[in-house]
């Protein structure tokens, strides 16, 4: 009986893995080569960066680990910066004429991999610490009078974890996948590379459609076996997380982070600091390095893009909003039937399938056309496909959230709303909405990082006259980091510190994150 609610998604799953098997064996042999490529990228980055990310989330979120706070704005900080700026910092610290390897030592797949789980590990940070503020401090109370602190741990925390890895690695995966960016950068021929590079010229966002089938329906089973592992809904626990105490390992714990940080964040930053302070003088080109050059080069780059940054601006405010309105109205239709919580997943699966430039070959075939005015007009003359790319980028996370938020509005408030003669929307806007705020702000913060960060769609579909700051930038590090693409690549570091701040904030506010709560404490401590 029990397991009857769950035979549909059972069924789901499998026929998903099925027609994703069948796609995969009657692809061309050309497609399975970048299938390949592609499915070696993601696991090499979920294989780095999820140790490291679940290491961390332990470690910030239930432990007494000292500066926690500063430890967590400065990996918010890093879960905003864009791929194209991690990139970059890795250029100039490892690559040809690098601050560290004059050489270069950063190559092919093994770069790829390498900056890709650099800049994943600030999301699995994040994904990790949500499953771990949710599990029920009442269970490891209990358990606490029967058993020691790491039986604790191991017994009932790291089990009820598994579904919050599995949504780890699905993200990591289908977001390394998609991105095009860094592949392209090192010459790494994947799915999306190959979109990018090759399908443009032919024009056809259909030569795209087997490998983009095939990634929806792995990330539909997975968000059916995610579905499978969540236990049902238990409402929202009013107890404080359990901080397990490190005892005589605090110290070493904060020394490893901050060995973890200087690798993750320090070496890169540091060397963008490095090239942007570089001056060369004299006939025989004498390097050296300027403090005053870099403050200057940092100062002077939103002036110098001021423009770029302008549009990028204007664009990803209008795609977050519009990101927002139709993730709370596909949420809100999608909890009040069983029809339409499978369109949410649908939905979410597609636009968390579709590789970035597949996106920008749908929308020049749905505005370039000439014989309808209105859509050349859009297409040549206006921010429309730019905004349609970073919609389709940051839609995905938000539909997600407000579908789990607004999932745990009380199903007896929205009763009583009714009895009273509230409509569907009166209650989406008087009582779930307003109470659930946090939680659309926090969403509209991360739809808004997710639209400034987006250029593989939008490098395809911009119009001359609104070239966005990664449109630029993505085209400047093609020949290496000189001193103005560090700079304004430093500079981006404050804007994103103004939407990582206020993202931090709004998550301390949501009801699950609770308050630095109880400790358990090591007896042998």
């Amino acid at each position: 009986m029990n397991s009857s609610p769950f035979r549909p998604r059972a069924a789901l799953g499998l026929l998903a893995i099925g027609a994703a098997l069948l796609i995969w064996f009657s692809a061309e042999e050309r497609v399975r080569l970048l299938g390949t490529n592609t499915a070696v990228l993601a696991a090499g980055t979920c294989a780095l960066s999820l140790p490291l990310g679940t290491l961390l989330a332990l470690l910030l979120v239930r432990t007494d680990l000292p500066a926690r706070r500063g430890v967590g704005l400065l990996l918010v900080l890093l879960l905003f910066l864009p791929i194209y700026v991690q990139a970059a910092a890795w250029q100039a610290a490892l690559g040809v004429q690098g601050v560290f390897a004059r050489q270069g030592i950063l190559d092919g797949m093994s770069a790829a991999i390498w900056i890709h789980a650099v800049a994943a590990v600030p999301w699995v940070v994040a994904i990790v610490s949500v499953g771990l503020l949710a599990v029920e401090p009442e269970l490891e109370e209990k358990a606490l009078l029967d058993a020691p602190p790491w039986q604790v741990f191991l017994r009932v925390t790291l089990p009820r974890l598994w579904p919050v890895l599995l949504a780890a690695t699905l993200w990591v995966s289908i977001s390394t996948a998609g991105e095009m960016v860094v592949t392209d950068l090192f010459q790494v021929r994947t799915y999306a590379e190959e979109i990018y590079t090759s399908y443009v010229a032919e024009g056809s966002p259909l030569a795209a459609l087997p490998g983009t089938l095939f990634t929806a329906l792995l990330v539909v089973a997975s968000l059916t076996l995610f579905a499978r592992l969540v236990p049902p809904s238990r409402g929202l626990s009013t107890g404080r997380p359990i901080r397990y105490s490190l005892g005589r390992w605090k110290w070493p714990s904060l020394a490893m982070v901050g060995l973890i940080l200087l690798v993750v964040a320090g070496v890169p930053l540091l060397s963008l600091l490095v090239k942007a302070g570089i001056t060369v003088s004299g006939a025989e080109r004498v390097r050296s390095w300027s403090a005053v050059k870099a403050a200057a080069m940092i100062a002077e780059s939103p002036i110098r893009f001021r423009t770029e940054l302008g549009w990028s601006l204007l664009v990803a405010v209008l795609a977050a909003t519009a990101a927002m309105v139709i993730a709370t109205l596909l949420a809100w239709w999608a909890g009040r039937s069983r029809t339409g919580a499978v369109v949410l997943v649908f939905v979410a699966a597609v636009f968390l399938a579709l590789p970035a430039p597949v996106v920008g070959l749908a929308i020049i075939h749905l505005l370039n056309r000439p014989e309808v005015p209105l859509l050349a007009f859009l297409y040549d003359q206006s921010i429309a496909g730019i905004w349609l790319a970073q919609l389709a980028a940051a839609l995905p996370l938000p539909l997600l959230l407000m579908g789990y938020s607004l999932r745990s509005v009380p199903t007896e408030t929205l009763e009583s709303a009714a009895l009273d003669g509230a409509g569907s929307l009166k209650q989406l806007s008087r009582i779930a909405l307003p109470s659930q705020l946090p939680a659309f702000a926090c969403g509209w913060l991360v739809a808004l990082g997710i639209a400034l960060a987006e250029v593989g769609g939008s490098t395809l579909v911009y119009p001359p006259r609104a070239t966005t700051l990664p449109i630029r930038l993505f085209g400047l590090m093609h020949y290496g980091v000189d001193d103005r693409l560090a700079g304004i690549c430093l500079a981006q570091l404050g804007l994103f510190a103004l939407v990582a701040w206020p993202a931090t904030w709004l998550v301390g506010r949501l009801q699950w994150s609770a308050s630095p709560g109880s400790e358990a404490r090591n007896p042998k401590s």
